[in-house]
């Protein structure tokens, strides 16, 4: 107020640049007066002048205010030339049935943000959660996408949600599922933990090993069998599969997000992690 005053040279002008009443102005520059302890007006029949303290002031003033806006306009062109880079490592079937749809949304809200992805495995347990881990800490990766327990002192992990693992079936049928043959990822610990909930039942089922969940649904049309697939992945794209939800087991671990343990956190990381919960919620 007390800038715009002093260059205007009149506070009628002042209060119709900024577009506030010229008692407000006076006002504003009464208050700003009484807590300096100075006079920087002289107010002599409407005529408004400063006084050797406002000619002081007011230069100095209208200085603070350009390289308050020198630094504000360098700090709009940094932000819309800087891109972002992030790498996320997830499954070939996460990308595709969970994320990939949804990315639109995250690249409007976060144009800066660079996404990069690097395959994975889905279940981080063992071997697989220590490579993971060692690429996170070495910086191949900012961030994995799974399931798992990693102990890992160097590694966090935020719970994005938990799911079941269901099986579906490309064909229409009333049948009992275990009238059909399984598909079966042998490394997937919770298609393991459903053969040994349905042990009895599956005893005379044929069993098919396919460790791939697009082979999986493939084979489930052409083998009129019983693919398994985590409740998750289940999107419009895949509502023609009859789902048998009586025979659904809950997965052992829930879908989580790890990172390297810092004291403080990227910007885009924290920007990536709050949006998949938003998402998910």
């Amino acid at each position: 107020m007390f800038d715009v005053a002093a260059r205007s040279g009149s506070f009628k002008q002042a209060s119709q640049e900024l577009g506030v009443t010229q008692s407000a102005v006076t006002r504003q520059i009464q208050t700003l007066e009484e807590q300096l302890e100075v006079r920087l007006f002289q107010r002599d029949n409407r005529v408004h002048s400063l006084t050797p303290v406002g000619l002081e002031l007011a230069p100095q003033i209208e200085q603070i205010f350009e390289q308050l806006e020198r630094t504000i306009e360098r700090t709009r062109n940094l932000s819309d030339n800087t891109t972002t880079q992030l790498t996320v490592a997830i499954s070939s079937e996460r990308l595709r049935f969970w994320l990939a749809a949804k990315l639109a949304d995250f690249h409007s809200l976060y144009p800066h943000i660079q996404l990069s992805f690097s395959r994975c495995n889905e279940y981080f347990i063992n071997e697989s959660a220590a490579e993971m881990a060692s690429a996170i800490q070495h910086q191949s990766w900012d961030l994995a996408i799974g399931y798992g327990k990693v102990t890992d002192k160097h590694i966090q992990s935020i719970v994005l949600q938990k799911n079941q693992m269901l099986p579906v079936s490309a064909i229409k049928t009333n049948n009992s599922p275990f009238q059909l043959p399984w598909l079966i990822n042998p490394e997937n610990p919770d298609h393991q933990a459903m053969l040994k909930t349905y042990s009895q039942q599956l005893k005379s089922t044929r069993i098919i090993h396919c460790n791939d969940v697009q082979m999986s649904l493939d084979l489930s049309s052409a083998e009129q069998a019983v693919a398994l697939i985590d409740s998750s992945l289940i999107t419009p794209g895949l509502s023609n599969l009859k789902v048998y939800n009586d025979s659904a087991q809950p997965c052992q671990y829930p879908l989580s997000i790890y990172y390297r343990k810092r004291q403080r956190q990227p910007v885009a990381l924290v920007a990536f992690i709050k949006w998949l919960q938003m998402i998910i919620s």
